[in-house]
């Protein structure tokens, strides 16, 4: 019989004929190997040594290799010891060939070049240059609709309900589609669009027109496995191809988007999943039965439903008290006239000036504070040399002192660190007030609080833990405070 393996590495081992010439050893159909030279056998030095010392001679397996000279049924100590030099010099040829094309595709990945196999879902490789991405038309209107979706407020379950519905291919399916040689059966299992594969996209920026790359890594070129790298690590080039949605969109997907693996029951649905969370842990506020007569439900701490009184406590508050609360707020803001939009936007704006210039001030005394110590240091650490030369301080003495004022300069300088830092360029407080009045201005009407309303303009809200206080008969009265941090504004005050 023969082998071939065309298009396959000689670092794997997984080759199909290879694969099937090992299972024909075991079945006792072969007692000899011919192969060219030792390189056509693999290029894992450790792997083919084990191959020629143990298996092959186990099974009663004569080896040889035509132009390296190397014959196990006459095998002498020369060749013996030249084979395992050239089984050395094959796996370093192929490390460095390794080398050098992951070094070219870091080259190419710099320069913002797409080098992956496959375009991404809703684009294709330029005709005439591969690696750069173009549009397709025929699956750009699926992203854009996903994501249209997901802004609306969809869940990614809901979407990939849809799809499935609509019997739209998936990423894999449609890869397939567009290949009719491949066995769909045995190249892929993603045939259905599930929640986590529509995670994954919304989440993907190539699709604001930015090419990211360098998200894994292999761990050797020996073997197929790769890790996944910190984002920090990635490759990020911007503006390398058309965009398909804005970055508005983006945003408010990314912001908004809250992964559910189950309907809403009892046609009961949550508009503040994923946007009221816990005051304390900041985990998102999840639904709970309430046992107050005429009541909807509970909102309560993630964390504390999950792990317990011992991570966070509870959090309770009434869906419905939440509900009229957020209303009313966003009522009053809608019933604002210019004039009072821009008295509030005056004032608001001088307290966040003022609460600016505080932080910069008490910044700036820990500037001043540390370069005042670090003086000091210094002229320390120059009496310590004078102590040392002169001989009345000891080595021991020396070093150990000079490890001290060496471990405080470390945290000075991470003290002075934002004073080289060069400042943010961002809207002022004025700016941002004015984005978010203009938000106000799209919406016409604000009958009942919906979850389209809530993504435009909300960002958070932060709800407190209530506590019981008598009211004026003496009666037990639950006081729990509320923060709605609006779009480009932030935080307004408690409620």
């Amino acid at each position: 019989m023969t082998a071939a393996d065309d298009g396959y590495s000689g670092t794997n081992y997984d080759r199909p004929d290879f694969k099937r010439l090992i299972a024909d050893i075991e079945r006792k159909k072969i007692d000899c190997v011919l192969t060219k030279d030792l390189s056509r056998l693999g290029r894992n030095s450790a792997r083919t040594s084990d191959l020629l010392d143990e298996y092959f001679p186990s099974h009663g397996v004569r080896y040889i290799s035509v132009i390296d000279g190397y014959d196990s049924a006459h095998l002498t100590n020369g060749i013996a010891m030249s084979t395992s030099f050239l089984m050395t010099m094959h796996e370093l040829y192929a490390r460095d060939i390794s080398c050098k094309i992951r070094s070219s595709f870091q080259i190419k990945m710099q320069r913002g070049e797409y080098v992956a196999s496959f375009a991404p879902y809703g684009y294709q490789k330029a005709p005439d240059n591969k690696n750069q991405l173009v549009i397709d038309e025929q699956t750009a209107p699926i992203v854009r609709r996903m994501f249209g979706m997901a802004e609306n407020g969809a869940s990614p379950k809901n979407i990939a309900d849809r799809f499935n519905a609509e019997h739209i291919l998936t990423p894999a399916m449609y890869r397939c589609y567009l290949r009719p040689y491949i066995d769909i059966e045995t190249q892929t299992k993603r045939k259905s669009w599930d929640s986590a594969m529509v995670c994954k996209m919304l989440s993907n920026r190539v699709y604001l027109g930015h090419t990211v790359q360098g998200k894994t890594k292999k761990v050797s070129f020996k073997v197929k496995k790769s890790v996944r790298q910190r984002r920090d690590d990635w490759i990020v080039v911007e503006n390398t191809h058309e965009p398909l949605i804005s970055e508005e969109t983006f945003e408010n997907v990314r912001r908004r988007v809250v992964a559910r693996t189950a309907p809403p029951t009892k046609g009961f649905h949550n508009i503040f999943s994923g946007i009221a969370v816990c005051a304390d842990c900041h985990h998102s506020m999840t639904t709970a039965p309430t046992r107050k007569k005429g009541a909807t439900y509970n909102l309560c701490c993630g964390t504390y439903k999950s792990r317990g009184s011992g991570e966070c406590s509870n959090h309770f508050i009434d869906y419905d008290l939440l509900y009229n609360a957020v209303l009313a707020d966003i009522r009053a803001w809608l019933s604002l006239d210019e004039d009072e939009k821009r008295k509030i936007a005056a004032s608001l704006a001088e307290r966040q000036e003022s609460q600016k210039e505080e932080e910069t001030r008490d910044t700036f005394g820990d500037i001043l504070r540390a370069e005042k110590r670090k003086e000091q240091i210094g002229e320390l650490i120059k009496n310590l040399f004078e102590a040392k030369l002169s001989g009345t301080m000891s080595d021991v003495m020396f070093e150990a002192a000079s490890k001290q004022y060496e471990a405080e300069l470390q945290e000075l300088a991470r003290v002075l660190a934002p004073k080289a830092a060069e400042p943010e360029q961002a809207d002022s407080p004025q700016t941002q007030y004015e984005k978010f009045f203009a938000l106000l201005t799209e919406v016409t009407a604000c009958e009942t609080l919906t979850r389209p309303l809530l993504l435009k303009l909300v960002e958070r809200i932060e709800v407190e833990q209530g506590r019981w206080e008598p009211d004026e008969a003496g009666k037990r009265q639950k006081i729990q405070k509320i923060r709605i941090c609006y779009r480009f504004i932030g935080c307004a005050d408690e409620k």
